[in-house]
């Protein structure tokens, strides 16, 4: 029996959790942007709510000792990954719009996303002062400051808006002639 998941507001962040979570997911999203075949393979899981594929993808670019738990739910993934207490779990996703769509998910929006949060997960991972600024950002609730840390490395006609959510950030990219919005973001759940 799985506890249920609760997202928490946002709260004090440790930079360590966002550049370690976003290091772990760097080579997935690399994977995504270089090769349009696996962007497509990930997304007909992804629809399908095919896990078993799913792990498998993900276990070529994400250590599995990195991986706390997966989920999918035919719109989007998500990503637990194990980080410092006193989050000890982080979670990063792609999806769309929760209630606006079931089992659709673009392997050219995805792959879309991942040129445009590429530069900014290699920046949060290997810049440890970065994180920590976007990491305080978070913790005070700054979206102003957020967005001027965040804008410089998430380069995207579409992408629509950047927002602090439960301890994390979301970006949302809006596509023409979808009429979806795909999220991509970090955040922290409660369990229990």
């Amino acid at each position: 029996m799985s506890l249920p998941r609760k997202r928490i507001p946002s709260g004090p962040l440790p930079a360590s959790a966002l550049s370690r979570a976003a290091g772990a997911m760097l080579p997935l999203y690399r994977e995504f942007l270089r090769s349009r075949r696996f962007a497509e393979r990930w997304s007909e899981a992804v629809r399908e709510a095919d896990l078993d594929t799913l792990l498998r993808l993900l276990n070529r670019f994400v250590p599995r000792e990195e991986v706390q738990s997966f989920s999918t739910n035919g719109i989007g993934f998500f990503v637990d990954l194990r980080v410092p207490p006193p989050l000890e779990r982080y979670t990063n996703a792609t999806t769309i719009v929760p209630g606006t769509a079931q089992f659709t998910f673009q392997p050219e929006a995805l792959r879309l996303i991942s040129r445009a949060i590429v530069p900014l997960y290699r920046r949060l991972a290997s810049n440890p002062s970065y994180a920590r600024l976007v990491a305080l950002a978070i913790s005070r609730n700054d979206n102003a400051r957020l967005k001027r840390l965040v804008l410089p490395y998430a380069r995207s006609r579409y992408l629509a808006g950047i927002q602090i959510e439960s301890s994390g950030f979301v970006l949302r990219f809006k596509f023409p002639g979808t009429g979806l919005v795909y999220l991509n973001e970090f955040f922290y759940e409660k369990f229990g």
